[in-house]
């Protein structure tokens, strides 16, 4: 009785179950193997031989490591039905065969059809008729002598219309078949005609080594067969001088040299992989010899997702103005489980962090469609993500990527470096892109410098496509092209194929999706953070304006700052999203509980913010300085001030000039204030007695003037200035000691009612000398 022993394998035990089972099994008597001392086995793709039977147990001893190796005849069965064993050579009596057995699987029709031919002698011999005829009436019994078996062997011959084969040569074919039959079955019989001949080396140690030395430096890049030839011949001499003093003339000659067709034979013979490997480099033999191994699909949808970028063969250009973005780089997650594209992230700058994380956020969370009412077929997918594929780029492998990962809970798995067939679907969607959209809009720039060539000039390198345009046409083609497209990769077998839609709608039903991340993770996975001071008219970031109601609390706080009158403001801690600047998010130092404000930008900046990327605002606005600049003009500008600056410049230099100003301000003021006529119209009091005539400025205004005092005029002067020019005689009316200096008469205005003036010179006479004066000095020089 064999003993159960787990079977050294990965499958799992055969007999595994309840223990009442296993117990009624470990009772059971199972045959045993009739093994030889010696006898040769393969099991587990190693190479053993049967020592002996011990306890129960079969004994194998590793030919390669020696290491001992204990199972039951039991296990031995199951791993030789599992193909994990089986007997390569027994330990023969009758002599072993020339090489290796081949294996039944490789046997040809020719092959099987030789072994049908010798298998009908010896079952003839064996039973003592031909198959097919009466079986005789008197017993047989087998004997190894030829009168008993050559009237077989020619009857059968004769049956086939050959030649009979020799008697000891179908005893041969009896001990095979007899020893061997059991194990290998046909091909015991086959013959092995490659393994007859001689196996000696025609050139002996000395031919080969400098054969292999050849072949060496032919592997070397570049080198050609001639090159490597010489090799060869150095090598045969070089041996000849070491052994001269060994050796005698005539044994030298013996030594001969390896023809340039042998050697290009054995050139010939090298394996490719190992040619091209050292000849082109590791990495185009690994591409060149590859082979393929489908990979089991996940048991659910967002197991594995696998995320790649690709920068698309197109010019885009902005919503806003004609300004050219550039070539679009685009970040892609894809479910394995269920072929759908899951998440996609569209932007103009060098993938980083940043666009990463835009693209996890919209993998992760539902997607808003209601911007795009042509796509006809829904975008279902959402969930938490297991594990995350990615290959090795930078962007994929930093340490914010790690950090996100385990902040997100999710598994980020490494494709084997420059092995993109490991992720061949994802890889095909992007070619698949490029050829059937992208190529074909304005404004694409090919991948082929041969296709560029031949494309129209007229819509070749012209961006005429908006960055909004071009993600309708993208969000199109995810939903109502690759996702209901029949994919290969799908279905019941990988091969048969099947829906990427119809598969996420039978899977999703039946495998349930945790709770997704909090929105604030992202931005703050990705945001960009900075201290910004609160103005009157909100934060101003990135000159974008962000105010809202709720920046009150932060700013009539106790703790607040304020520059005007603190010297400096209090700077709060801002976050904004990269791939949206229509808010930010201020941290208010106040709360204990760490309160989050969302502040939204300004009215006149909302239009512009809302939904804007970081790369293209500073686009945006480098491209608007740029503008401002060309349209300014520096030389003139500095021109103007100069001439400014010179006017200064000389004012300072005479200070009198400024007196003569303020005087003819004084007096121009004068005048202007002498020539608008006013009027008070004034009523009877009620109660006279009870007014306040020395404040009412009625009362005052009701005054009757003093009369003017009876003095008489001087006699106007004659003559001539110190100039020597005339001076006009006095305007009629005009107030004694009025005189006109050079320039035409002065019109008084005329007495207001009651024979008052209300011109500013009647009511300040005092001030006629100062006029005069000014006066005098600008008409003749110095005052009289």
């Amino acid at each position: 009785m064999n003993a159960p022993f787990p079977v050294p394998s990965a499958h799992p035990s055969p007999w595994s179950g309840p223990p009442a089972a296993q117990v009624a099994h470990s009772q059971a008597v199972t045959p045993r193997f009739d093994l030889r001392n010696k006898d040769v086995f393969s099991i587990a793709g190693r190479v053993h031989e049967f020592e002996r039977r011990l306890d129960g147990r079969l004994q194998f001893l590793c030919v390669e490591d020696k290491e001992p190796l204990f199972i039951t005849d039991e296990q031995l069965a199951f791993l030789s039905a599992r193909g994990e064993a089986r007997l390569v050579a027994g330990n023969f009596q009758d002599g072993k065969p020339r090489g290796p057995l081949p294996s039944r699987l490789k046997l040809t029709k020719e092959q099987v059809a030789q072994v049908d031919r010798k298998l009908d002698y010896v079952n003839a011999c064996a039973r003592g008729f031909v198959e097919g005829e009466a079986r005789p009436r008197a017993p047989y019994e087998f004997r190894r002598s030829k009168p008993a078996l050559d009237p077989i062997i020619l009857h059968v011959a004769l049956i086939k219309g050959e030649k009979a084969p020799h008697f000891t040569t179908v005893l041969g074919w009896f001990d095979l078949w007899m020893s061997l039959g059991d194990i290998h079955g046909k091909a015991c019989l086959v013959d092995r005609h490659n393994h007859k001949g001689n196996r000696r080396k025609p050139f002996g140690h000395v031919g080969e080594v400098a054969l292999e030395r050849g072949v060496w430096r032919w592997l070397s890049p570049g080198m050609t067969t001639e090159m490597a030839y010489a090799k060869v011949v150095t090598s045969v001499q070089a041996y000849k001088r070491k052994l001269a003093r060994h050796l005698a003339p005539e044994e030298l000659d013996l030594i001969e040299v390896p023809s340039l067709r042998t050697f290009q034979r054995r050139c010939k013979d090298v394996d490719k992989y190992v040619r091209d490997y050292y000849r082109k480099g590791p990495e185009y033999a690994a591409k060149m010899h590859r082979t393929y191994e489908v990979q089991a699909l996940p048991a659910r949808p967002y197991q594995d997702v696998e995320v790649d970028h690709c920068t698309l063969d197109i010019l885009l250009v902005d919503d806003d103005s004609d300004l050219v973005l550039g070539r679009p780089d685009l970040i892609i997650f894809r479910c394995r489980k269920t072929g759908m594209i899951v998440g996609a992230s569209l932007g103009f700058e060098a993938p980083s962090f940043a666009s990463f994380i835009a693209g996890l956020r919209h993998a992760i969370y539902p997607k808003d469609m209601s911007a795009f009412p042509a796509v006809r077929m829904p975008w279902p997918c959402y969930g938490r993500i297991e594990n995350l594929w990615v290959d090795n780029a930078l962007h994929f492998i930093g340490k914010d990527i790690e950090a996100a990962a385990r902040e997100l809970k999710m598994n980020k798995p490494r494709f084997k470096p420059k092995c993109p067939w490991l992720k061949g679907a994802l890889e095909r969607f992007f070619g698949y892109l490029n050829t059937g959209l992208v190529h074909v809009l304005p404004g694409t720039t090919l991948s082929n410098t041969v296709e560029r060539r031949e494309h129209d000039s007229e819509t070749l390198d012209r961006a005429k496509i908006r960055q909004s345009e071009f993600l309708s046409l993208l969000m199109f083609f995810i939903c109502d092209v690759h996702n209901v497209h029949k994919s290969k990769g799908l279905g019941l077998l990988r091969g048969i194929g099947d829906i990427p839609l119809r598969v996420w709608n039978e899977e999703a039903a039946r495998h349930p999706s945790g709770p997704l991340p909090p929105a604030e993770l992202f931005v703050a996975l990705c945001g960009e953070w900075e201290d910004r001071t609160i103005q009157n008219d909100g934060i101003v970031w990135g000159h974008i304006k962000y105010e809202c109601p709720e920046l009150l609390s932060l700013i009539t706080n106790p703790g607040h700052r304020s520059a005007r009158e603190d010297g400096a403001g209090t700077r709060y801690r801002c976050a904004r999203d990269p791939a949206d600047l229509g808010r930010i998010y201020v941290v208010d130092p106040y709360d204990r509980d760490g309160r989050i404000i969302t502040v939204p930008a300004t009215r006149a900046h909302r239009a512009y913010a809302e939904g804007r990327h970081r790369h293209v605002h500073d686009l945006a606005v480098a491209n608007a300085r740029r503008m401002v600049q060309g349209a300014f003009d520096f030389d003139a500008l500095m021109r103007a001030l100069d001439l400014l600056g010179d006017a200064a410049a000389a004012a300072r230099a005479k200070p009198e000039r400024k007196a003569v100003h303020r005087g003819l301000a004084r007096f121009l003021d004068a005048q202007r204030k002498a020539r608008f006529r006013s009027e008070v119209r004034t009523g009877t009091p009620a109660h006279p007695a009870t007014t306040a005539g020395h404040l009412d400025p009625l009362a005052i205004a009701r005054r009757p003037k003093p009369a003017a005092s009876a003095l008489p005029a001087p006699p106007p002067r004659r003559g001539r200035s110190p100039r020597g020019r005339a001076r006009a005689p006095a305007a009629p009316g005009a107030p004694a000691g009025w005189r006109a200096v050079g320039r035409p008469p002065r019109v008084t205005p005329a007495p207001g009612p009651g024979g008052t003036r209300t011109g500013h010179a009647a009511r300040r006479p005092g001030r006629g000398g100062a006029h005069r004066r000014c006066a005098g000095q600008r008409a003749g020089g110095r005052p009289r």
